[in-house]
């Protein structure tokens, strides 16, 4: 039988570097983290964990600085007082014996640390690294141009804002961070590794080496930007993952990040005797006066990402007169960019359509109300999306949420998701956007129960849930921060319905396609940092095509 733990002093320097790309991969919080370790402590001696951490680490730091434009001069390693620091002593010693100049300044304020961490600094010592403790009253290190800063001062652990001399070291990284190549060690210190909130000071770092697994806080909130390019390395720890015993230890339900391979076998399939009606019927309600366009940018994302036939119930069809949609005075609407749109009342729209999509542009009258009701009254089931307004009328409405119960009792096999950001999160959990956002798993997760649904919370690193599944988005950024970018994704949500995919995944490749739509194409070079919601939708097209061409290729 093979050992569980495949680490021996031998391999130490045999990583494993992947990025979130290249593989499905577990991101744990960090009580799982700990008892990742735990359970590795009983199969290996911990240090050897952190040599492997260490020496992994300087070797990819020493291939970074190679092939630089601008080599280092110098090489400055904080650590401090705790496990993470043990790390930092490691590298530090590692980085000597390559031949680096390395200066090891140490943060312990007056604390012992563990055996592992007295045990590095004897590491770092036999390597030829004169730790220096460092102290405040004393003036903080320089910064030149090229130097290479390794940040092992807190670690993992931290979850309240940095104070004294750790927060003016990690003032001091930022304020010469231009100058610098910045490394953290698991993560950037100042960083809540549960939540990705800073609550203080926190290093900007340009690479973070993440070791067992990626963590939840790397990939939410302030965390994507704080750690720069992410790189993880299992430390030959993975199968402890696979054989974990779920009654000696309370995982939990393990949040999934998914490969673009992995996303590729979600693709909607596409074949030659193919007709419209087998790419779905799409439903989309909502539109109150000066409100049209949110419904139609979730219409038109749908049609563009492959649905069969869409079209409108709108609330509202007097003030519509914008001369790329139609001519004033012109009713029914009609849709001149998208003519392909039909426009239906809303018994007929629900007798046409197999999915719906409720709630873009939608508002909260008496009037939407009661087309929601009717959505839920009638008798077809249906596969729905709600989105925007109308998750708020369910919120405040409890009659709504009982007729919603009983028609998923009633239309068990139908595909309901829920697209909530964090303040309609907040409001259809009696909660706040703060409480959701300390803990976005479990909000989530509460959701996905109640509604016995799937469950998009949207934001950094937007969650897909359902009661017993959980994934963690990996693409995306700040240019998917604008109006109708939601009504986008609820018509992405829907397109991926009508074409076949079960509710979780339809969600989370239209999540992951929607983020992927800010990626350069062939032919361009740069990120998307500045974008609207109907080029959001142009490109989540030429990205969908790129992606079932390679799949054409791959798969035949």
């Amino acid at each position: 039988m093979p050992e569980l733990i495949d680490l021996h002093p031998e391999n130490l320097g045999h990583a494993n570097w992947l990025q979130l790309d290249q593989k499905s991969m577990p991101v744990l919080s960090v009580k799982q983290i700990r008892a990742m370790e735990q359970a590795a402590f009983s199969h290996i001696d911990s240090f050897l964990l952190m040599q492997a951490a260490g020496v992994r680490s300087a070797l990819k730091i020493v291939d970074q600085i190679a092939h630089s434009e601008t080599h280092a001069t110098r090489c400055l390693v904080l650590a401090g007082p705790g496990n993470n620091g043990g790390d930092a002593c490691i590298v530090a010693g590692e980085l000597k014996r390559k031949g680096l100049h390395v200066d090891l300044l140490q943060v312990t304020e007056g604390k012992q640390g563990s055996k592992d961490r007295m045990q590095a600094v004897l590491w770092a010592l036999a390597h030829g690294v004169q730790p220096i403790e460092i102290e405040s009253g004393m003036s903080l290190p320089e910064i030149g141009m090229g130097t290479v800063i390794v940040d092992g001062l807190l670690g993992i652990a931290c979850d309240r804002a940095p104070q004294g001399l750790i927060e003016r070291l990690i003032q001091q990284i930022n304020a010469h961070r231009h100058l610098a190549r910045v490394y953290a060690l698991d993560c950037p210190s100042g960083l809540n590794c549960d939540t990705g909130s800073a609550p203080g000071a926190a290093v900007q770092a340009h690479t973070t080496f993440s070791y067992l697994a990626c963590k939840h806080g790397l990939l939410s909130d302030q965390g994507k930007g704080l750690c720069g390019e992410l790189w993880i390395d299992t430390l030959n720890c993975d199968a402890l993952l696979e054989t974990r015993d779920a009654n000696t230890v309370k995982w939990g339900l393990v949040v999934q990040a998914v490969s673009r391979l992995d996303q590729l076998q979600r693709l909607p399939r596409r074949n030659h005797e193919h007709h419209k009606g087998s790419f779905g019927s799409l439903a989309v309600l909502g539109g109150q006066r000066g409100m049209v366009g949110a419904c139609l940018l979730s219409a038109r994302t749908a049609l563009m990402l492959g649905c069969g036939r869409v079209a409108l119930t709108l609330l509202n069809e007097e003030d519509m007169h914008l001369p790329d949609i139609q001519h004033q005075g012109q009713t029914p609407f009609l849709d001149l960019i998208f003519p392909e749109i039909m426009n239906k009342g809303l018994q007929s729209n629900l007798e046409f359509a197999d999915t719906v999509v409720i709630g873009p542009g939608l508002g909260q009258s008496d009037e939407a109300l009661n087309m929601v009701h009717a959505l839920l009254e009638h008798d077809k089931g249906l596969n729905m999306v709600w989105d925007a307004d109308a998750l708020n009328l369910l919120a405040a409405n409890s009659a709504l949420r009982m007729r919603l119960e009983h028609y998923r009792r009633k239309h068990r096999s139908k595909s309901l998701v829920l697209t909530p950001h964090p303040l309609e999160a907040a409001r259809l959990l009696q909660s706040t956007t703060e409480m959701i956002q300390a803990d976005r798993v479990k909000a989530a997760q509460s959701l996905a129960s109640q509604f016995d649904c799937t469950v998009v919370l949207k934001g950094t690193g937007s969650l897909i849930c359902k009661p017993n599944q959980i994934e963690i988005n990996t693409t995306g950024g700040p240019a998917l921060a604008t109006a109708g970018s939601g009504d986008v994704l609820a018509g992405a949500i829907a397109a991926m319905l009508g074409q076949g995919l079960d509710e979780f995944k339809a969600a989370s490749f239209a999540v992951y396609l929607h983020g992927l739509s800010l990626e350069p194409l062939a032919g361009e070079r740069e990120f998307l940092y500045v974008s609207h919601a109907s080029e959001i939708a142009g490109r989540m097209k030429r990205w969908l095509n790129h992606l079932l061409g390679q799949s054409a290729r791959r798969y035949g």
